[in-house]
């Protein structure tokens, strides 16, 4: 079986982060495209729904909105409750009702890093430099 064709026309900025991705893999940039969407596809199967959905639409956002996405953290009290857990899970077993709260905390954390590496990739297809935000993580 032949795999389809398609053929695109890509925003600049995108054109130009491929062509760059292609050069330092030493392939040529069909290759380097199609890689690239199939690498988007198998991350975003092996996501929940919602997270996925929150993902997908961030590239409908200017590029002010995900520079404020990009710079996002996880809430002071979300960081407090989860190292309060993780300090009391060193001492002591947790109960059923604090490895829930555990897991839940783990889980926002993870949304939210998972939201800001999509937000500084996006940013980094359309060409700004993101080197400050990549040297703060």
């Amino acid at each position: 079986m032949i795999d389809p064709t398609v053929t695109l026309t890509l925003p600049t900025r995108v054109y130009q982060y491929l062509q760059r991705r292609a050069r330092q893999h030493q392939r040529p940039l069909e290759d380097e495209a199609t890689l690239t969407l199939a690498a988007a596809v198998v991350a975003e199967d092996a996501l929940p729904d919602d997270l996925s959905a929150a993902l997908g639409a961030l590239i409908t956002l200017d590029d002010e909105a995900l520079e404020r996405v990009s710079y996002s953290q996880p809430t002071v009290e979300d960081g407090v409750f989860l190292d309060a857990l993780v300090d009391t899970r060193r001492r002591r077993a947790l109960t059923s009702g604090e490895e829930v709260m555990l897991a839940t905390l783990i889980d926002r954390h993870d949304r939210a890093m998972a939201l800001r590496a999509e937000a500084v990739a996006l940013l980094q297809a359309r060409g700004i430099d993101v080197r400050e935000r990549v040297a703060r993580a």
